[in-house]
């Protein structure tokens, strides 16, 4: 059967407007939930309920794009990614959650900063304290890394406010890019597990980032259990 705008048309309607997928690679719901989008314009496309139901208008669904990409053939593609967060950013926010909200701007604040200083980009889908930023290498992540520290240190201390430890990761590895431009995949996953080992003003550099830093700085082995597979090193920020 040949998608007519006819066919599109009862597709749409049929859903009600709202994507009908609940697949468990998007980010708009959870597995076994149906999207919440909305099908407006042209972000959407249609798509086979089963193959088992035949090609007709009734098994059909109205998908947004979004959903479909995430689902299908999605590029992958190698990123260098910095990730930083707040230590005991949990007990400042039950202290005092406004004091918290401030040190969670001045980071981000600070991130974007230093992404866009060193052509990167800022990943705006971070829960709480964490922040994502990606790059094209390794060193540009290094380079923020040194940037945002003092900014952060500077900043914080022009508030008055006490300045908390930072702590993150570097990591080099291959990611999924939704349309949206959110980045999700291994190497995210990944990146912040390696995050949690690093301690306060330390940032742990994963195997595959290491080679592509190359500067005279100081790495020191990390001994963990934590991460399968995946030698680390620590710089002190």
């Amino acid at each position: 059967m040949k998608i007519t705008q006819e066919v599109k048309a009862f597709a749409i309607e049929q859903a009600n407007r709202r994507c009908e997928c609940t697949g468990s690679n998007c980010r708009h719901h959870l597995s076994g939930a149906r999207c919440k989008r909305g099908l407006r314009g042209d972000d959407w496309k249609v798509y086979w309920r089963s193959e088992e139901g035949g090609m007709t208008r009734e098994n059909i669904q109205a998908w947004c794009l979004d959903c479909f990409d995430n689902n299908f053939d999605v590029p992958r593609e190698a990123v260098a990614l910095l990730f930083l967060d707040i230590v005991g950013y949990d007990e400042i926010a039950r202290e005092d959650h406004r004091q918290a909200v401030t040190l969670k701007s001045v980071l981000r604040d600070c991130a974007a900063a230093a992404a866009n200083a060193n052509k990167g980009r800022l990943v705006l889908d971070r829960l709480d304290d964490d922040i994502l930023v990606e790059f094209p290498k390794g060193r540009h992540a290094l380079h923020a890394t040194q940037n945002v520290v003092p900014s952060f240190r500077d900043l914080v201390g022009r508030l008055n406010l006490a300045v908390p430890e930072i702590r993150g990761a570097i990591h080099y590895g291959e990611a999924t890019r939704w349309r949206s431009g959110i980045l999700v995949g291994e190497a995210v996953d990944l990146i912040s597990q390696a995050a949690a080992v690093a301690e306060g003003g330390q940032v742990v550099v994963t195997a595959p980032a290491v080679p592509l830093i190359r500067l005279g700085i100081d790495l020191e082995p990390v001994s963990t259990d934590r991460l399968a597979d995946q030698e680390v090193w620590a710089l002190r920020i």
